[in-house]
């Protein structure tokens, strides 16, 4: 249960929006809450360097968060809840959990703890801390696990299914180009073509910089084969998402390699009420997997059965559908 009239410090990465919705929830719940991005600045090169070369940018870092402890230390909150922080550091968490003694402090992962830098002596300030990727709770002691949510927006195109558009794109992908994912969509788009889908396709492959892209392009084999025309330098909009997914049968999933847990696009579609192919083979582990709805495939998949293809989506219980939410979500990680 979120306690209503508490006072929340809600530190979290800019990620299409999510921190709104998230903020917004919260607030709707009786809290005010306070936002903070989890970097000092949101570029391409800052961060990468926090990333792969975080030591260049600690002074950058270890000063923006100064200000907002400094700012923090006139508020009395009731809870402080970090999402990811990867640029900050522990002494800056000690720091401000030393300026919010009667806080309780809550994190939550949804990147792999592997990419922590510092993980354990970070996680030591936190009263609990969950994480998206099952696995990290079996390799990291007093980790929770917790997958991801789908917003109110995909709970309403679940929920009136008479107002959709009709249904024009048989086959959708969204998402920021990395390691082999080019490749492998186009390898499940031809398969779907020979198991005799007709609709069109519809791809959106975004890359956050040119100039990052080019040197990409120089190292990475996967980028090289990438032709230029196909990748986007631009976002798709809450709206514009929204819209592609009501008209899609079938969204395409394809994880990164080195994670486990389920993306927020795995658990969209849940909430949207939408069919799947997914490369992530761990989400047969999940309760609401049904081989109606999500189909699993590797990433060298060459062939797809065609009855997925036809069939339509089979609805779940509704205490099941309800628990992925994003209201459920906070409540459980505010419990």
């Amino acid at each position: 249960m979120i306690q209503k009239g508490a006072r929340v410090l809600f530190i979290s990465p800019r990620t299409f929006d999510y921190e709104k919705e998230i903020k917004a929830e919260l607030e709707l719940a009786g809290c005010q809450v306070d936002w903070h991005d989890d970097r000092p600045a949101s570029t391409p090169l800052v961060k990468a360097l926090i990333r792969f070369r975080p030591e260049l940018v600690a002074t950058m870092c270890d000063r923006y968060f100064d200000r907002i402890i400094h700012d923090a230390r006139a508020i009395a909150y009731d809870v402080v809840f970090v999402i990811k922080g990867e640029a900050i550091s522990a002494e800056r968490l000690r720091m401000l959990r030393e300026s919010q003694p009667t806080a309780r402090f809550l994190y939550y992962s949804w990147d792999s703890l592997k990419n922590f830098k510092n993980g354990e002596v970070k996680l030591s300030y936190f009263d609990k801390a969950y994480s998206f990727d099952r696995l990290d709770t079996v390799n990291i002691r007093h980790v929770r696990h917790l997958p991801l949510f789908y917003i109110s927006v995909y709970e309403a195109m679940a929920a009136r299914p008479a107002e959709k558009n009709a249904n024009d794109i048989g086959m959708l992908f969204l998402g920021t180009v990395h390691s082999d994912r080019y490749a492998v969509v186009r390898r499940i788009v031809a398969a779907a073509r020979r198991a005799g889908m007709t609709l069109p396709v519809y791809t959106h492959f975004y890359y956050q910089s040119k100039w990052v892209m080019a040197v990409r392009k120089l190292f990475d084999r996967d980028f090289r084969a990438i032709p230029w025309k196909d990748v986007q330098w631009h976002s798709l909009n809450k709206q514009q998402i929204l819209d592609l997914f009501s008209r899609s049968e079938i969204v395409l999933d394809i994880h990164h390699p080195g994670q486990t847990g389920l993306t927020m696009r795995t658990i969209e579609c849940l909430g949207a009420g939408k069919k799947m192919i997914t490369t992530n083979a761990d989400v047969v582990s999940y309760d609401f997997y049904r081989p109606e709805n999500i189909l699993v495939v590797d990433r060298q998949t060459t062939d797809l059965p065609a009855d997925f293809l036809r069939t339509a989506y089979v609805s779940l219980p509704d205490d099941m559908y309800r628990r992925y939410s994003l209201r459920s979500w906070l409540a459980e990680i505010f419990a």
